[in-house]
């Protein structure tokens, strides 16, 4: 099955860190409000120039760092975080406000919600998983759209093949932020790491672009075109030094001039980790009147043409 990774689908639909998300949402949505207000924000770093969008050689540091930061994701009981989301897309800017729940990085129970305002257009984006059904739903204006995957499902037809749990969780993506990192670490190659500070806290901050196979799925066979105008050309993660939370994750194109300006970026807010979580949290009722779309069975399709694939 030739499909790129569940981070770069996210990156298409423009939520670029709201990869677990079903991406339609957010360009569904600009459709609906039309023009959005503002100006594209200053990068927090001085702009890199440069043309050539493949990664230097890979920073052992920043792997090690990305690696760790994943792994304690997965050990904590649970994870409660605000986030902040902002999307400045030409002279187009807006921005996300929302909570992430997260059970133990191994029972999939997680909750992530986002409102959002463009113009006299009000949205949300819901999608909550009680560790056997992952539910999303859209709400865009007058329109509510919901769908549903049997995650247990998918997993156990992926074992049934061979695939591991991590495979799925990259290419079908599940898992919450443990899983953002896993498809993060496919998919792109860090040439960067350094310490630094910001408001008092020691972080830890790597940098890096697609790796070449990326490159490729996005440019084809055309090496030195351009990236396309919603895909980010780098990705930079601020964790913090001590518990490797992730702090920020900020997505950077390339302008007319070849600088690089942020594109997206999430910030996590008022994190706190190993707290008791409300069992209701993680349930989702759809209201009545509305036949949620079982995307299962494509899910099941994806994996059944991934083996056929694999043995040709």
């Amino acid at each position: 099955m030739k499909s790129l990774p569940r981070f770069a689908a996210s990156v298409i639909a423009l939520v670029a860190t709201l990869f677990w998300l079903t991406g339609t949402a957010l360009l569904g949505f600009q459709e609906a409000a039309g023009k959005g207000q503002g100006t594209v924000t200053r990068p927090d770093q001085p702009p890199k120039v440069g043309s050539a969008d493949a990664p230097g050689p890979e920073s052992a540091e920043a792997k090690m760092a990305l690696d760790q930061a994943r792994q304690r994701l997965l050990r904590y009981k649970s994870i409660k975080a605000k986030l902040v989301e902002t999307v400045a897309l030409s002279s187009r800017r807006f921005t996300m406000h929302g909570n992430y729940l997260q059970g133990s990085g191994t029972d999939l129970k997680l909750r992530l919600e986002f409102q959002v305002k463009l113009g006299d257009t009000e949205g949300s984006v819901l999608e909550v998983c009680d560790g056997q059904v992952l539910w999303t739903r859209h709400h865009i204006g007058e329109d509510v759209r919901i769908s549903r995957r049997d995650v247990r499902q998918i997993l156990k037809a992926a074992a049934d093949n061979g695939y591991s749990d991590n495979l799925v969780t990259v290419d079908l993506g599940f898992g919450g932020l443990p899983g953002l990192f896993a498809s993060i670490e496919q998919s792109m190659q860090f040439d960067q790491f350094q310490e630094d500070s910001a408001d008092g806290h020691k972080l830890i901050v790597i940098e890096g672009g697609w790796k070449a196979n990326m490159l490729k799925a996005w440019q084809g066979n055309k090496p030195n075109a351009p990236l396309p105008d919603y895909v980010p050309s780098r990705v930079r993660i601020y964790f913090d030094s001590e518990s490797l939370f992730p702090r920020r994750i900020l997505y950077l194109s390339r302008n007319a001039e070849q600088q690089l300006r942020p594109m997206v970026s999430l910030d996590f807010k008022e994190i706190e980790t190993d707290v008791q979580i409300p069992a209701d949290k993680f349930k989702f009722v759809p209201p009545d009147g509305i036949f949620p779309d079982d995307l299962t069975p494509r899910f099941l399709e994806q994996i059944k043409q991934r083996r056929q694939l694999g043995s040709n």
